[in-house]
Order: C-alpha cells, then sequence, then structure tokens
C-alpha cells in the first residue's frame, strides 16, 4: 500500500483516493491548531478504491512547527506526494487506535507494517525497531503538545504497536491522586484491572452518601480530559500530579441517571478536537451561555433520545467495522441481552405522526396496535434509514426511545426496565476498544435481578471490547460480583476521606458481611430491634410477647426476643 499527499488548503477535505492507487492511504490538509504548533493531518484509507476508515493523522517534523505548510511547500517545489518524505527526518500517530487492525485485517501483518514505516509511525519505531532518530523527537516537548495531546492519540502511540509485538493491549491499573475536599492532602485510590486469577474487569466505590464517590468520579472525568481542575493550567497552578501514568483508554463513557449529579456532559466549546473520545448519559444536556460558560438543565426525554442515537451508533459501527477480524457485533450483542430480559420479537423507532415518508421506506413501516407507526431497525433496514441524511430526525420521534414489538403490540416497561434497556444501548452503542465505563449508582431504579443482569452484561460487553469499568454504587447484589481488591470502600474518617478494601474475598461472598463492614450497618440499632425491646417491655417479657405472637413470627425473629436485651432471664 502507499501513502499520498494531496496538495490544497481545503481543511475539511475527506482526501480521495487517486486516479493510479485504488488501495491507498490518502492524506491531506488540515489547519487544526495545537498552541501554534500544527501537525494534524485528514487521512483516509481505501481499499480496493473503497474507502473503509477515516481518521487523522498527526505528523510531526524535525525543526518544524505546522507539518500541514511544510508539506504543501514540499509539493510546490518538485515532491510527488508519495511517501516516505524525502530527506526529512518525521514521526506520526494515528488519531484511532482501529487504525493498526484495519490495516492488519485487510493487508496482512507484513504489508501493514511496511506502512507504519512509510509514515514513520512513533509507537513502532520507538519500541519495535528501536530507532535513535525516531526517540529523539517523541521526547520534544512539541510532540507531547500536538501529536499526544488527546486520548485517542495517546492510546495509539503507547498501545498500538502491541498489535505487531503479541503484547496485550489492555488498559493498565493507574492510581488516581484525588484532592481533598475543603481539606489538605491526597488520597491516592488505586484502580486495578489486571489478574491471572479473579476477574479486574470491574472497580467498585462504595461507602455511605457524601463521603466522596462522585467527587471522585467527576475528578477522573476531568483529569483525564484535560478539562476544569485538570486543565494544564489548573495543574501548573496547584502543581498536582492527577496520575501516576495518564490512564491507556481510548474513550471515557459516563453514566449518572441521578438529577442531582452534574458532570462534564459534552466536549462542545471545548479546544479538543476529538469530541468523541467522551460521551455522557444521564437526564441533563448541556448548552453553552452567551459569556461562554457551561451550563446544564434536566429532560426526562434525554435518555430516550440518547437510546435512539445510540442505538443507530451501533449499527453504523457494524457497517463500518465489519471486516475487522476482532470486531464483536454490536447489534446482535444488544439483542442477545435485551430479548431474555425483556421477550420481544422487533426492536423498533416511532415515526413521526406529522413526517412525510418517501416511497423507499413505505413498505417498512409496521402499524402498531396503538396506532403509531414504527419501523424495526436492523442490519438491512439501516442503510435506508441513512438515504434520510440530515432529514433522519425529522421523520423518527426519538422522544418515544427505541420501541419493543411482539408482532404489532408494544410492549410497556417499567421505569426500571426502560432504564435497562439505555443502559444497555448506550454502552454498546458507544464503546469501542479499551474504552473506560464509568457509572454513578447503576442500581438506581434497578430491581436486584436487574442490577445481577445489568453486572452480567458488562463483563460480556467489556470482554468483548477488551474494556473495562469503574462503578459508584451501594448495591450490595453489585458488591457481591466485585474481588475486594478491586473495591474501594469510602468513609469519612478522623482526618477527611479514608479508602480501604475489605479484609475478606467479597466476590461471591455473604451479602450481610459485605453490608457490615461496608456500611457499619451492625453497629446501628434497627427499628425492628427497638420495636422488639418496647413490646417485651409491654408485654411483660419475652415468653410473654411469643405467646402473644403466636403464628406471626419467623425463626429469626423468635431468636432475636429470645436473645433480647431486655430478656433478663424471663
Amino acid at each position: 500500500m502507499k501513502v499520498f499527499f494531496h496538495f490544497g488548503t481545503d481543511w475539511n477535505r475527506t482526501p480521495p483516493a487517486t486516479k493510479t492507487e485504488k488501495t491507498l492511504l490518502a492524506l491531506s490538509y488540515n489547519n487544526w491548531d495545537d498552541y501554534s504548533v500544527r501537525t494534524t493531518l485528514n487521512a483516509a484509507l481505501y481499499f480496493d478504491g473503497q474507502r473503509i476508515f477515516e481518521f487523522n493523522l498527526k505528523l510531526l517534523i524535525e525543526s518544524n512547527t505546522n507539518s500541514p505548510v511544510k508539506l504543501n511547500a514540499l509539493r510546490e517545489e518538485g515532491w510527488d506526494g508519495y511517501f516516505p518524505i524525502p530527506n526529512t527526518n518525521y514521526v506520526s500517530v494515528p488519531s484511532d487506535i482501529e487504525f493498526y487492525d484495519a490495516l492488519i485485517s485487510k493487508l496482512g501483518m507484513q504489508d501493514a507494517r511496511e506502512v507504519l514505516v512509510l509514515i514513520r509511525d512513533a509507537g513502532y519505531l520507538v519500541n519495535i525497531v528501536q530507532e535513535e532518530a525516531a526517540k529523539k523527537l517523541t521526547e520534544l516537548e512539541n510532540f507531547s503538545t500536538s501529536p499526544l495531546r488527546e486520548a485517542g492519540a495517546r492510546k495509539s502511540f503507547y498501545d498500538g504497536w502491541k498489535a505487531f509485538s503479541g503484547n496485550s493491549q489492555s488498559i493498565k491499573d493507574f492510581t488516581l491522586n484525588l484532592p481533598g475536599r475543603g481539606v489538605e492532602g491526597v488520597t491516592a485510590v488505586r484502580f486495578r484491572f489486571n489478574s491471572d486469577s479473579l476477574p479486574y474487569d470491574i472497580n467498585v466505590l462504595i461507602g455511605p452518601n457524601g463521603v466522596g464517590k462522585s467527587h471522585t468520579l467527576k475528578n477522573l472525568v476531568a483529569y483525564w480530559l484535560g478539562m476544569d481542575a485538570g486543565s494544564q493550567t489548573q495543574l501548573n497552578k496547584s502543581k498536582h500530579q492527577p496520575f501516576d501514568i495518564h490512564p491507556n483508554i481510548s474513550r471515557l463513557i459516563l453514566m449518572s441517571y441521578s438529577p442531582f449529579e452534574d458532570f462534564v456532559l459534552d466536549l462542545s466549546g471545548t479546544k479538543l478536537k476529538d469530541k468523541t473520545a467522551y460521551r455522557y448519559f444521564g437526564f441533563r444536556r448541556g448548552a453553552m451561555s452567551a459569556s461562554g460558560r457551561r451550563q446544564s438543565s434536566i429532560s426526562r426525554n434525554q435518555p430516550a433520545s440518547d437510546s435512539v442515537e445510540s442505538m443507530f451508533k451501533a449499527l453504523a459501527d457494524d457497517d463500518a467495522y465489519d471486516f475487522l477480524s476482532t470486531w464483536t457485533s454490536k447489534a446482535d450483542t444488544i439483542l442477545d441481552v435485551l430479548q431474555p430480559a425483556l421477550n420481544f420479537q422487533k426492536l423498533v423507532v416511532e415515526i413521526d405522526p406529522k413526517a412525510e415518508l418517501p416511497l423507499f421506506l413505505r413498505s417498512l413501516v409496521i402499524d402498531g396496535s396503538d396506532g403509531n407507526k414504527y419501523i424495526e431497525l436492523t442490519r438491512a433496514t439501516h442503510p435506508k434509514l441513512l438515504k434520510l441524511e440530515e432529514d433522519l430526525f425529522s421523520v423518527i420521534n426519538a422522544k418515544a426511545g427505541v420501541v419493543f414489538l411482539n408482532g404489532n403490540e408494544k410492549l410497556d416497561l417499567s421505569s426500571g426496565q426502560r432504564l435497562f434497556v439505555y443502559m444497555v444501548i448506550n454502552i454498546v452503542g458507544q464503546i469501542k476498544a479499551e474504552s473506560l465505563i464509568i457509572v454513578d449508582e447503576p442500581e438506581l431504579f434497578l430491581h436486584p435481578t436487574f442490577e445481577v443482569e445489568f453486572i452480567a452484561l458488562l463483563k460480556k460487553v467489556l470482554t468483548a471490547f477488551n474494556s473495562k469499568a469503574i462503578l459508584a454504587t451501594h448495591s450490595l447484589a453489585i458488591a457481591r460480583e466485585i474481588p475486594a481488591n478491586c473495591m474501594h470502600v469510602y468513609r469519612s474518617g478522623q482526618h477527611g476521606l479514608e479508602i480501604d478494601h475489605p479484609p475478606f474475598e467479597t466476590f461471591g461472598g455473604n451479602m450481610q458481611r459485605i453490608s457490615s463492614y461496608v456500611f457499619g450497618d451492625s453497629k446501628i440499632s434497627k427499628p425492628f430491634a427497638q420495636w422488639i425491646d418496647s413490646a417485651i417491655e409491654e408485654a411483660g417479657g419475652p415468653k410473654q410477647l411469643l405467646a402473644k405472637l403466636k403464628d406471626e413470627l419467623n425463626e429469626e425473629m423468635t431468636i432475636k426476643i429470645l436473645n433480647s436485651s431486655n430478656s433478663n432471664g424471663r
């Protein structure tokens, strides 16, 4: 495969293939500015004339701060545009780690290596070839400032080369250094995701309300994104080091269906180019005020609309990436999880009753028994819906969310079932390889069976996409599924926040024992115990109370009455 740079200054152009090369990595001009260092090139990967992958290539040229302009100048001086760039020392980093799998899937390992040599892939040259000239460029400040500024490129540089060495690309353990709230000092939270024995794919933050679980998640998001308290300006002022190593994740997905929590909602208005690196799901939606400040409001329809968007994202990803040797079908995964839980036949979207459908869609319409019209979402119907392009969401009633039919009967879902559906579709729809999923209180609105089913789903998806998760929860059903080394117990101590691990193994453990350690409920006087004491006093003794209650007792209550502090041997 050849690599070709198109001359020009149209920054919004997807570089085409050439007339003579149908299998090609095509590059073109982009004017993106990373603190006065410009290394971004538009990039598209073509195979047999078909564009199969579109991304950005971050290319740093030695002793130069504007790579697109430099490449244009070289073309004007007579360079034909085909790589390698003559008489030039340079390195590059793709914006998306899937680039490596795309190369290997289409070209094979040896030809893929040759492409990496042409573009002088920084991770490959430093870690596999161990080239000194490339290593020196990666040690420059401009390399960190521009090529490694965003999460996708950092992930590519640190882990992409591993596909050519047989090494694992899994997310590494990392420590979050958490500043105190209102007190001095730092609390270190060690997230462990790797073990040869127990499943360490999910870490849990658990403890009473108000001790700092959500505070931890907010700081983790801000530090990873480099926003708010995590911006380089703020970190320089505070001299705070947020991580021992920067988490090597490609995308962060955060869910919080509590209306009281206000996380970073989106990346609009920020200076980050990759606006897909982070996704928030919940009842809040973000906007920019006239003064340029981020603000939010609550919308009860937001989760439903998000589920429709994520379902389309799942189908679009299946269409785009199913050629990858490692790809797991997102649409099939969603159906595999939801069908046993809900027992439905078709997953559909509602058509806006005011919309005028084009002829090519009318044959797909399902007339629901409720009077509404629906279209089933499948790999077959998805391309037809996409023909609507910008008119798609003027035809679909996204506020109705995804809908499930048996025949033409709509399933009437409870609030807990709907939330379960939203979490499933949003996670699967938005996840990519080596993502970190963060969920704040997933047990909200879910009964214990769905809590366990959610963990089963999460583990299945994490495995398929080589990803990890962090949950903040009060759920003992969830805690029982997590090894002790991955369970972070939060308490308010004498000197501020205290975090530790249970001194016993919690994975598959006793829920009452976990509850006593985490929440200290063995030290709290229960309402039923207070009632027993007063009832014994009123009845004149435990035997009298037992006789009075007769058939209204269970074995546990009988023992508690006999062992009550008011028994006094009577």
